[in-house]
């Protein structure tokens, strides 16, 4: 449990315990209600200093709890893997295409390790990715949840026209699910080592910070035939476009933004 939301819970008792003896003073006309609004005012103003500079991260923790209800509705869908039967796709050359790519667009922005994800996170080179239109994020063991600013755009993007392309309306609110976003090249190895035949070892992109699996599409019914079509049809638009590079995996489909 982090401290921010410790905080947060902290203030909400304070305030509601206040609430509650202001509330019992009114009612034994021990207090005048002038008073009682003072003092309520002044608490949540002292409480609104201390946690101004705390604002960003308590918006997160905020947005958070919030979406506790719609996770949980996610996990109980039906689902549907992304593997290399997506036949159709076209792979493109990860040497030379995924990893040449990824050094040029970032000008060669490795992330050996977390000392080095947090630099680049501190200089505004990596960004938070939050689940949007389209997509969800799920649980990451070797991975966090930061991309360039490039790779982001790139991301909500696929996930806002996915949804614009799936026709059924009883799959309107399907979405596809992000597996593995931002390594270091630590995390790289673990992976390695624990998938030695599924992992790319040296210079993936993912240690780049512009690149993502996804690795499964969510229903909200017993059927995934619309999402997987929109997927499918979104991905090859973006190839054409130039926008991205795509590489079906028999885990994932791995996807390289290039522009």
């Amino acid at each position: 449990m982090s401290k921010t939301f410790l905080f947060i819970a902290l203030a909400m008792i304070v305030l509601a315990v206040l609430g509650l003896y202001v509330a019992f003073r009114i009612f034994k006309k021990s207090m005048k209600l002038m008073t009682a609004l003072m003092l309520l005012g002044g608490a949540v103003v002292f409480i609104g200093i201390i946690a101004y500079p705390k604002r960003a991260r308590i918006k997160r923790e905020i947005k958070k709890v919030l979406s506790l209800k719609d996770k949980v509705r996610r996990r109980t869908s039906p689902t549907c893997d992304c593997t290399w039967n997506y036949s159709s796709l076209k792979k493109d050359e990860f040497t030379t295409m995924h990893k040449a790519t990824a050094q040029r667009i970032t000008n060669g922005m490795y992330l050996v390790n977390e000392k080095t994800r947090v630099k680049w996170i501190n200089r505004g080179k990596l960004l938070p990715v939050e689940e949007k239109e389209g997509f969800a994020i799920a649980k990451l063991d070797y991975s966090k949840a930061y991309l360039t600013a490039i790779a982001r755009k790139r991301l909500y993007e696929l996930g806002q026209r996915f949804r614009q392309n799936i026709q059924e309306p009883d799959e309107k609110m399907s979405y596809f699910v992000v597996s593995s976003v931002t390594r270091t090249q630590v995390e790289q190895a673990a992976i390695c080592e624990k998938y030695p035949r599924a992992c790319t070892k040296d210079h993936s992109p993912h240690s780049y910070g512009v690149a993502f699996d996804i690795y499964r599409i969510v229903s909200p019914n017993n059927r995934c035939e619309a999402g997987s079509k929109a997927l499918e049809k979104v991905l090859q638009q973006m190839q054409a476009e130039n926008k991205i590079l795509l590489c079906p995996e028999s885990r994932c489909i791995h996807v390289t933004v290039r522009g």
